[in-house]
């Protein structure tokens, strides 16, 4: 047989059979092919193959050797590992191992490995330790080896960073000897902080001798192929970017990645989604236990820091040396797991934390913490590595999660405090310690949910009898307090913690414990201002600067006075000067509700959007809801009873019943008003099935949901109850010094339940009282007491106190009262035949109460009993017939149904018997009737079939 030529076996050589193994590698394969047909040719060759872990020198390996079985070659191969490095002749071993020996060669190389693991050769770390004998032995038996095999040989050594350099020093000793031999030396190399002196020992000869193969990361053409292999070429398309910047172009972190995609190809959308799951960590952890232990070390160390800010720090690990850290975080990112100090995928990072102990996890983020907080790295940076280690042992630490709890509260980071506080909880180191971390529990939990926060109230309420509340932190359980209704308590507390804060000299506590004072003094108007002479003593001692609260006394004040310019400017004030927190949430609450009791409609939205984002911003749902509900009371101000209903019920919905404390006479106000006026009574009675706590009648809300309940009472008929519920509103505002008619206009309450009992002359009184009362400006209380007091009078004094009443609403911005006084005024010019202006009058009601989705307001009882003829002429039925029958009709047919004959009609209206007679028969029929007996019936509401058409025509 003739020998081969290098040509000869280039042309025979084909593909490997999985072209994609080797995706992206054809120049290197080429390479390779190359050297292995000059060595065939008869020229010794090396290469040395380098690549990061994953990126394909194995399959490029194993491509090769197919080549080379294809030629003819015989393949001999070994692979280091990191146990045997210090192994002398452990690599020769494996390749003495892979061919046949004869039996007295094979027992002359098993007895020269036994003398190379003797004792004689116990340094086996270094080459000068084994006897230059031996080595010349063990470098002839691997020269009879090549000589032995009589074939071209390929010997490839995988990953060779871990040979032993013995092994190394007679592979390159034998290709120096052997220039001529059909020999190829492959060396899979490993880039780790190692590789050079490995190699560099191993004395490699020069080119063309040995040539270096180096196997960059994939393309993103490259990856775009590899996902087209297994995905199809639609979804590498729509995946290739995506998966590129998560793997780093690594192909065998690619390869993880589409496995676990294909493995949730069922749960995709419309489009495909890249999906990291276990295969995509196998294969991260696969690619770190290849790497040195040192890279692995420098990994986790990645992993629990997580943040790449603080990488330069890390030299100051113990243990950590400047020129290793680099050199790992040069291969990690070589790998594709780390770019600019951060991890590429979430998933790569999870790996390696879950490859930890949890101790050892533990243990790190102890040492990374401490390391922050030693650099001045933020407490929130610090308090997450706390957290992690879920355990502190000194006051600094605890110290620092206090700190980075506070933070999260203020920016809204609940998750962070809440965390930070449930490690710091655990270490109870003392009183004061415990206490505070109860408090900042308690803050955290009470913007979720007041109920459940509350469990920690009595603890509170010990520790704060005791004086261990200090600081801002003296406000909890006296908001507490306010909220689910104890105003006494919260008193008698507030006086305790005052004379403590003045015994320690604590200017915080005093200063948040006089914003608690005026709180207090909001929300429960009937509470004494100051308690004991010490304390308030105490008080005079807080410098103005440091009472936040000085615009809120002022909102105070302006309460009682009731709305005007002064109020609205106030209210500006208080909603400028504070942000909202914990201390200022009430205050805050109060001063938008004047903005809306003062008709500063479009400021008051302003306000609610603002505040409704700050309180979401900082987590606090039930902030949230109380701004909405007064997004829903502002509806019901500009006359929008259906989506005042909806908002109030939303709000309702979304936070318990038993965490709304008394400020759920907010939402429920809203609801029996916005109801009432709907028309539907029955669904705001539906709303008193709510419980509310008894605290809620000490404070202006209360006050108002009484006010509701009683119009909703009034408006199912229930008089008697309306009218107790009316008479209880007058005597807390006159107690409280806030009977101002803007507020609580119960006066006039009072006198429509007089009114539906017939009581007139009471009614009079109690509106005439209002009327005195009502401040300049205060349009819309002056429109309701003029158009009540219209109610109880004659109908010339009636006709002037509606006119009046009418400039008023249309001052006041509320399209519901204006429709109210239109209505009332359409009647009157009804019950005084000016049929013209009451049909105008009428139409615009309807028009406006249309608008707002809800019906007029029928007649009183008192107006019928007294005056029916009135009624007849003109009562709820005869504003129907108004759009159906003329002027001229509706005169004849007023007259009609008080009994006067045709010809008494004819000479009352100065027209003759027939024009009468005429009018009559229109009016039969139009009304779709026959004789003047069922005229009455028809103009009182009892009609017949006709007037249900014409209504509804």
């Amino acid at each position: 047989m003739p020998p081969r030529t290098a040509s000869v076996v280039l042309d025979e050589l084909t593909p490997p059979p999985h072209p994609h193994l080797i995706c992206e590698r054809e120049e290197q394969l080429s390479d390779m092919r190359r050297l292995l047909g000059e060595a065939m040719g008869g020229n010794s060759r090396i290469a040395v193959v380098s690549g990061a872990a994953g990126h394909g020198k194995t399959e490029l390996l194993a491509a090769l050797a197919e080549d080379a079985r294809l030629a003819g070659a015989v393949h001999l191969s070994a692979t280091a590992s990191r146990m045997e490095r210090y192994v002398p002749f452990g690599v020769l071993a494996q390749l003495f191992r892979g061919v046949e020996l004869p039996p007295a060669a094979a027992g002359h190389v098993a007895h020269l490995l036994d003398r190379a693991l003797g004792a004689d050769a116990a340094n086996t770390q270094d080459s000068v330790a084994i006897p230059p004998r031996l080595f010349h032995q063990m470098g002839t038996a691997l020269h009879d080896l090549v000589k032995y095999v009589e074939r071209p040989l390929l010997i490839s050594v995988d990953d060779v960073e871990y040979a032993d350099t013995p092994s190394l020093l007679c592979l390159s000793s034998l290709t120096r000897r052997l220039r001529a031999t059909p020999l190829l030396l492959v060396l899979n190399e490993l880039p780790s902080p190692r590789r050079s002196s490995t190699l560099l020992r191993a004395e490699l000869p020069p080119e063309p001798v040995c040539h270096r193969v180096r196997l960059p990361p994939l393309s993103l053409g490259g990856v775009r192929e590899l996902l087209a292999s297994r995905l199809g070429t639609g979804a590498a398309q729509a995946l290739d970017t995506e998966c590129l910047a998560a793997t780093g172009g690594n192909p065998f972190l690619v390869r993880g990645l589409v496995e676990d995609t294909i493995a949730a190809a069922t749960e995709w959308p419309a489009a495909p989604v890249l999906s990291a799951g276990s295969l995509f960590e196998q294969a991260v952890l696969g690619c770190l236990y290849r790497c040195a232990t040192s890279v692995r070390t420098i990994a986790r160390i990645m992993a629990v820091l997580h943040d790449p800010r603080y990488v330069p720090l890390l030299v100051q690990l113990p243990g950590t040396h400047p020129q290793s850290l680099n050199l790992a975080l040069s291969t990690l990112e070589e790998t594709g797991l780390l770019t600019d100090g951060a991890w590429r995928h979430p998933d790569a990072r999870t790996a390696v934390l879950h490859d930890m102990t949890p101790e050892a996890r533990a243990e790190l983020h102890t040492r990374i913490g401490t390391l922050l907080f030693k650099n001045g790295a933020p407490v929130t940076a610090v308090a997450h590595h706390l957290v992690a280690a879920s355990q502190i042992d000194n006051d600094c630490a605890a110290a620092v999660l206090l700190e980075a709890a506070q933070e999260g509260l203020s920016t809204g980071d609940t998750t962070l405090a809440t965390d930070c506080l449930s490690v710091a909880y655990r270490y109870d180191r003392s009183k004061e310690h415990f206490t505070a971390t109860t408090a900042m529990l308690f803050r955290t939990e009470w913007r979720s949910d007041p109920r459940t926060a509350a469990r920690r109230l009595p603890s509170l309420l010990e520790a704060a009898r005791c004086g261990l509340l200090t600081g801002r932190h003296v406000s909890a359980p006296v908001d507490a307090l306010l909220w689910f209704g104890s105003p006494n308590t919260a008193l008698e507390l507030l006086e305790q913690m005052e004379r403590h804060a003045l015994l320690r000299q604590d200017a915080e506590a005093s200063a948040t414990l006089r914003r608690c004072r005026t709180t207090l003094a909001l929300l429960y108007p009937a509470t004494p201002e100051e308690g004991d002479s010490a304390a308030a003593a105490g008080r005079s001692h807080v410098p103005p600067a440091a009472t936040r609260g000085q615009t809120l006394v002022e909102l105070e004040r302006v309460l009682r006075d009731g709305p005007g310019p002064l109020s609205a400017l106030c209210a500006e004030q208080a909603l400028v000067s504070h942000q909202l927190d914990d201390d200022t949430l009430i205050p805050l609450v109060l001063a938008v509700s004047t903005l809306i009791f003062n008709g500063s409609y479009d400021a008051a939205e302003q306000w609610i959007d603002s505040l409704a984002a700050a309180a979401r911003s900082q987590s606090a749902p039930v902030w949230r809801a109380l701004f909405e509900s007064l997004r829903a009371k502002l509806a019901l101000h500009r006359g929008d009873p259906a989506e005042a209903a909806r908002l109030a019920e939303r709000a309702l919905a979304d936070t318990p019943a038993a965490s709304w404390g008394v400020h759920i006479g907010l939402p429920l106000t809203v609801t029996l008003e916005a109801y009432t006026v709907l028309g539907s009574p029955e669904r705001a009675l539906a709303q008193l099935q709510v419980v509310v706590p008894e605290g809620i009648f000490q404070t202006l809300l209360g006050v108002c949901y009484l006010r509701a309940r009683g119009n909703a009472l009034l408006a199912s008929g229930q008089s008697q109850a309306a009218l107790e519920d009316f008479a209880a509103v007058g005597e807390l505002a006159t107690r409280w010094q806030m009977d101002v008619p803007a507020l609580l206009p119960w006066r006039t309450d009072a006198a429509r339940a007089h009114l539906a009992r017939g009581e007139i002359a009471r009614a009079r009184e109690l509106a005439t009282e209002q009327s005195v009362l009502v401040g300049p400006g205060h349009h819309e209380a002056r429109s309701l007491t003029l158009r009540t007091l219209a109610a109880t009078s004659p109908p010339q004094e009636r006709m002037k106190l509606l006119g009046q009443a009418l400039e008023a609403a249309q001052k006041c911005g509320n399209p519901l009262e204006l429709a109210y006084t239109f209505s009332a005024l359409s009647r009157c010019h009804l019950d005084t035949g000016q049929y013209s202006k009451g049909r105008m009058a009428l139409r615009r009601a309807r028009q406006l109460a249309e608008q707002s989705g809800v019906p007029l307001p029928a007649r009183t009882p008192p107006e019928a009993a007294r005056r029916p003829q009135e009624l007849a002429a003109a009562g709820t039925s005869g504003e129907t017939l108004v759009g159906v029958l003329s002027d001229a009709e509706m005169r004849v047919v007023a007259l009609a149904v008080r009994g006067h004959s045709n010809r008494q009609i004819a000479a009352k209206l100065f027209v003759t018997v027939s024009t009468v007679e005429q009018h009559l028969t229109r009016v039969y029929r139009k009304l779709g009737i026959k004789r003047r007996s069922d005229l009455v019936l028809a103009v009182n509401g009892e009609g017949t079939p006709g007037i249900t058409t014409r209504r509804a025509s």
